[in-house]
């Protein structure tokens, strides 16, 4: 008997279930025994019976990237197994803990349960879900009624997206209910320019619904979600139990037909904006659909684009690369010139499209940047000009840029527009012609938007694990926008279209541990410690396999050819204990992670005194592997005994292995297109009104088997190649329909 309640809230918690067959310590006569009362009779009947309806009952709560499920199978006494699932959870933290917790379910026979450190709304998701089960299992009425709050301000704090540093907040209650969420300190701006969108539009709705089961905005789960947490924890201290405030929000159910359009953008990153921005100045009728709640997409995280014989002022006295070289040296890289028109079009033109964003759309850019591959090209890709010199951890932020491109194309005709937070979930077809995209805003709100063209510019497949998991074999840290989840792709797919190199590794030049530790388990300094431990050059370093691996020539543009993209730095325990005497040697001074440092610093040479607190937490949140030998070590890398022991050079002692990972800014390989950006078939014909622009349709520019092509700001000048080719022919088709 399996029986499932969505979002089912348990509106008491729920002790520890056993079955207890007297008082224990009251004294009986012989008489008294043998003269039961019908009534204690009653109550033995009841026990032996147990507190269970045997069976199978699934719980549903909100999770970090959305619904987690726990499912209890239950005899009469006990809870015999426990399962938690959550697809949308991220893979490396969320995910990871989910077993964890079903195991601390089972162990406590509750829903209350410790939760697992650095999967705080996870852990939280699981408690309310494994309530919920346990009180179908009991046959007991599911209450929603949320219990009294004490009224009060409630200082808070909780992660977030930032590592540098956790979200504070003063939540207040009044009259029972939450009445405002005020922010007292936050670093998420540090580090990205999304987070502002979930202070900005989450609190209102969070305030609204007074439900912590509030959708995450957009582009901003784990903003929204460290303010979900500040609140549960407010919910607590008022005297509340933050499961009873996992209560759904209602969603509309309308549907709204939007037509008359020339050409419709899915998605409104970097290169859907270049596409909405060139269909717009052909005369297009243009709508742009952005999942997310901001746009720019992963184009926010980027430096800037590659550049050759711009025109423009800012390049002025600037000595361009050679195209006719770099030319040459893309198709010797790639060993085709199966697609070797629209490298042309990526090398010879890079700098003309640019012109023609900068000219019409006000986009702005200064300096040069030298190539990663060959430093010969001194003067190779360019910067973003912040505003107002604002910055945050990828560099100068840009969205306005974003947001003024957009408004000037939106005004070239009255016809054009936009939505925010409106997903693109397929395309709507006439017969086998694409016929326009259906999408469903954050309310509900089905929206079916018809028009002549469709480009796709979704953001490639980063954020969808099943994808993931098929072209890489692996789970992937990213600091790419997990909203790309491969729906442009599987859109194309399902048009007929064929996909090209979709197993090029993904954008890889940053790394840190997997797991980082954005709480305070660690102050800044030991988390810049954890962070050398892992990333230090001239210590032993050996691969997935166990097997010695040599950095230096691998070099940090193809930290994506390494196995598994992650790897093991290996001290042994008299390593370990020289730091802590002597301190860190010097090599550790070069040892950050670019774009991802923490707040603190390494200081070589002084002792490191509290090593085994940095190694323990470490440890905890499975960056820090420890054996005391090399089998003990190797079974927990799950690696060959031989080839680590050969690595390691036999000695037997005890080993801490410290994970430095990789972090991806998003996906390659794509659909097939030609040199207009058409998707193209498999027998090479083009779905003549649908076009695929920016990581979407990368894989053309690359080949399986060797890093995307690592010049310097190739990927981003992407976005404006392919944004202006694609742009320009959906409008001549659908202005000519």
């Amino acid at each position: 008997m399996k029986k499932r309640l969505g979002c089912l809230i348990c509106a008491t918690a729920l002790g520890c279930v056993t079955a207890c067959g007297g008082s224990g310590t009251q004294v009986q006569t012989q008489e008294s025994k043998t003269e039961t009362s019908a009534e204690e009779t009653t109550s033995q009947e009841e026990t032996k019976a147990g507190v269970y309806t045997p069976g199978t009952y699934t719980g549903e709560a909100g999770g970090y990237g959305g619904t987690v499920s726990v499912t209890i199978t239950v005899d009469a006494t006990t809870i015999t197994e426990a399962a938690a699932e959550g697809g949308d959870e991220t893979p490396a933290i969320g995910g990871a803990a989910l077993e964890e917790l079903a195991q601390q379910i089972k162990e406590a026979q509750s829903g209350d349960i410790d939760g697992v450190s650095g999967a705080t709304i996870t852990s939280d998701g699981v408690r309310a879900a494994a309530k919920s089960a346990i009180a179908q299992a009991k046959g007991e009425e599911i209450q929603t009624a949320k219990g009294a709050l004490t009224d009060g301000v409630y200082s808070v704090k909780s992660t977030g997206y930032s590592w540098t540093g956790m979200i504070s907040a003063d939540v207040t209650v009044k009259d029972g209910r939450i009445s405002d969420i005020v922010i007292t300190e936050e670093h998420e701006s540090e580090t990205g320019e999304m987070g502002k969108t979930a202070f900005d539009l989450l609190i209102p709705r969070l305030i609204d619904s007074q439900s912590l089961a509030v959708d995450a905005i957009g582009g901003a789960t784990s903003t929204s979600n460290g303010i979900k947490a500040c609140v549960s924890q407010a919910i607590e201290m008022a005297g509340g139990d933050p499961a009873q405030w996992q209560v759904p929000v209602e969603k509309k159910s309308d549907t709204v037909r939007l037509e008359g359009y020339d050409v419709i953008v899915a998605g409104l990153g970097g290169s859907g904006i270049s596409a909405y921005c060139a269909a717009a100045m052909e005369g297009a009728k243009v709508f742009g659909i952005e999942r997310a709640a901001k746009l720019g997409g992963q184009s926010a995280t980027v430096t800037g684009p590659m550049v050759i014989d711009s025109k423009a002022p800012a390049f002025e006295g600037v000595e361009f690369a050679d195209p006719d070289e770099v030319y040459q040296v893309w198709l010797d890289y790639v060993g085709s010139d199966e697609k070797a028109d629209i490298i042309r079009e990526a090398v010879y033109n890079s700098g003309a499209y640019l012109d023609y964003y900068i000219d019409n759309f006000d986009f702005e850019f200064e300096g040069m940047i030298m190539s990663f591959a060959k430093p010969e090209w001194s003067q190779f890709w360019t910067s973003y000009v912040g505003e107002e010199g604002s910055r945050n951890q990828f560099g100068d932020n840009k969205t306005y840029q974003y947001d003024r491109a957009m408004e000037k194309a939106k005004g070239l005709n009255e016809a054009n527009d936009y939505m925010l937070e409106l997903t693109a979930r397929e395309l709507i077809f006439e017969g086998e012609r694409v016929a326009g995209v259906k999408a469903v805003s954050y309310d509900g709100t089905v929206y079916e938007i018809y028009g002549d063209s469709v480009i796709l510019a979704t953001g490639g497949y980063i954020g969808d694990e099943e994808l993931v998991q098929k072209y890489f074999g692996t789970s992937l840290n990213t600091v790419a926008a997990t909203v790309n989840d491969g729906a442009g792709i599987k859109m194309g797919l399902s048009a007929g279209g064929a996909v090209y190199q979709m197993g090029v590794d993904p954008m890889i030049h940053i790394l840190q541990v997997p797991n980082m530790i954005k709480n305070d388990d660690l102050t800044p300094d030991q988390k810049a410690i954890l962070t050398g431990l892992a990333l230090v050059s001239g210590e032993k370093t050996v691969s997935i396999e166990g097997k010695a691996l040599d950095l230096e020539s691998i070099g940090t543009t193809n930290i994506c050819s390494i196995p598994g993209y992650r790897y093991y730095v290996v001290y042994t325990q008299e390593q370990i204990d020289a730091y802590k005497e002597k301190g860190l040697t010097e090599n550790f001074g070069a040892a950050v992670s670019m774009f991802m440092g923490q707040g603190g610093e390494i200081v070589t040479g002084v002792p490191v005194e509290d090593m085994d607190t940095i190694l323990d937490v470490g440890i905890r949140y499975k960056n820090v592997l420890k054996g005391d030998s090399i089998k003990e070590l190797a079974a927990a890398m799950g690696c060959d005994e031989t080839a680590l022991s050969e690595a390691l050079g036999g000695e037997e002692t005890t080993y801490y292995a410290v994970i430095a990972a990789g972090y991806t800014y998003g996906t390659v390989g794509g659909l097939d297109v030609d040199v207009n950006m058409n998707v193209l078939r498999e027998d090479g014909s083009p779905v003549e009104n649908l076009f695929a622009v920016g990581t979407d349709s990368m894989g053309v520019e690359n080949v399986e088997g060797k890093p995307y092509t690592p010049w310097g700001g190739q990927a981003h000048s992407w976005t404006f190649v392919s944004g202006y080719l694609g742009g320009k022919a959906a409008a001549a088709y659908g202005t000519e329909k």
